[in-house]
C-alpha cells in the first residue's frame, strides 16, 4: 500500500507581508511622537511587551508635523506569525507547534518533545491493532502517517487508533512519523529525535 507525502511541497517558505494599512491609531501615535519611526508589529504580539526583532514587520518615519510618510522600510528579518499568514486557529498544541516551526517563529528542535505528548491518530486494519504502519511516499521513503486530529483522517482509512507520541515510539523500528502528512502544515520527525526529545526529559528529572 502506498500514502502519498506531501511534506517537501506544500510548505513553501512564508511570502513577506505587504505594506501594512495605516489606521487611525498609528496615525495619533504618529501625531504623539514627530520626527520618529513608527514601528508596525506583527499582529500576534503585544506591542507594549516583548516584541522580539523579526516580529516587526517594518516602520514608517513620522514627520516633524507628525504625519507618516508613507515610505515604508520593511523588515528583512521579519518572520510573519501564523496569525499573520492567515493560518487556521490551532485545535491543540502540537498544530500549535507545527505552524510556529513552520513560521519559523520556534527552532524545529521544539517540535519532538511536544510529539511525545500529543494524541496522534496512525492508520489500523482494526480496533485492537497493537503495531503501526509505514506506507511509502513518492520518493520511496517509509513514513508512518500520524494526524493531530481524527476529522484530518483519510476517509478510505478502515480505523485510526488514538495513541500518544511517546506510545508510538517504541513501534516505529526507525521509521519516521509524518504528522499530517496531506494537511497545509505538515513534519517529518525522525525517531532519533524524539529519542534526543526523552533523553533530555530524563536529564531534567
Amino acid at each position: 500500500m502506498t500514502q502519498r507525502d506531501e511534506a517537501d511541497h506544500l510548505d513553501p517558505d512564508p511570502a513577506v507581508a505587504a505594506k501594512p494599512a495605516i489606521t487611525p491609531e498609528m496615525r495619533a501615535n504618529a501625531r504623539a511622537n514627530p520626527n520618529s519611526w513608527l514601528y508596525v508589529i506583527d499582529e500576534a504580539f503585544d506591542p507594549g511587551g516583548r516584541v522580539p526583532p523579526w516580529a516587526v514587520v517594518g516602520a514608517y518615519p513620522v514627520n516633524a508635523a507628525g504625519d507618516i510618510v508613507e515610505d515604508f522600510h520593511p523588515n528583512d528579518r521579519y518572520r510573519p506569525s501564523p496569525k499573520a499568514l492567515g493560518f487556521p486557529e490551532p485545535g491543540n498544541e502540537l498544530e500549535r507547534m507545527l505552524q510556529l516551526v513552520r513560521t519559523r517563529n520556534r527552532p524545529k528542535e521544539d517540535l519532538p518533545g511536544v510529539v511525545l505528548d500529543a494524541t496522534l491518530y496512525i492508520y489500523a486494519l482494526a480496533p485492537s491493532q497493537t503495531s503501526a504502519i509505514g506506507f511509502h511516499d513518492t520518493s520511496g521513503r517509509v513514513l508512518v502517517p500520524a494526524y493531530t486530529s481524527k476529522s484530518l483522517v483519510p476517509k478510505e482509512w478502515p480505523h485510526a487508533r488514538a495513541i500518544l507520541g511517546r506510545d508510538l515510539y517504541p513501534l516505529l523500528g526507525g521509521t519516521p512519523i509524518a504528522i499530517n502528512p496531506h494537511d497545509a502544515v505538515t513534519a517529518v520527525v525522525p525517531p532519533e529525535q524524539l529519542a534526543r526529545a526523552i533523553e533530555e526529559e530524563l536529564r531534567d528529572l
